[in-house]
């Protein structure tokens, strides 16, 4: 069974060539649509360095737990010491308790005698 191209009142031909404004207008929208992605792929790319450039000026992070320093044997008085060393060698430290997740590299382990 052969399959015809219908043609005639009522039927268009199966691919009907496209007129040329359609053609023009086709070529605009493919254009913008290119042109957009190429300036928003730019812009993306822009706020990624810049993102890049701020995590690397950050201060590295430490979380203390002053209940375990205070079960290390550590009073108030010697942990804030301890914490204003680490911060003047360049450390942001925080107080786990402050903390909701973190990985487990930037809690600082505390034993006996640490800080003196």
């Amino acid at each position: 069974m052969d399959v015809e191209q219908r043609t005639g009142a009522g039927h268009e031909p199966a691919m009907a060539p496209l007129t040329t404004p359609l053609r023009w207008s086709l070529t605009l929208l493919f254009g913008a649509v290119l042109a957009g992605a190429v300036v928003g792929l730019g812009i993306s790319q822009k706020r990624l360095a810049a993102l890049a450039g701020d995590a690397a000026r950050q201060p590295p992070v430490v979380i203390l737990s002053v209940s375990e320093a205070v079960r290390a044997g550590l009073d108030a008085g010697q942990i804030r010491v301890f914490a204003e060393r680490l911060g003047e060698r360049g450390f942001l430290v925080l107080d786990e308790q402050a903390v909701l997740a973190a990985p487990a590299e930037l809690y600082l382990p505390l034993s006996e005698g640490v800080g003196r």
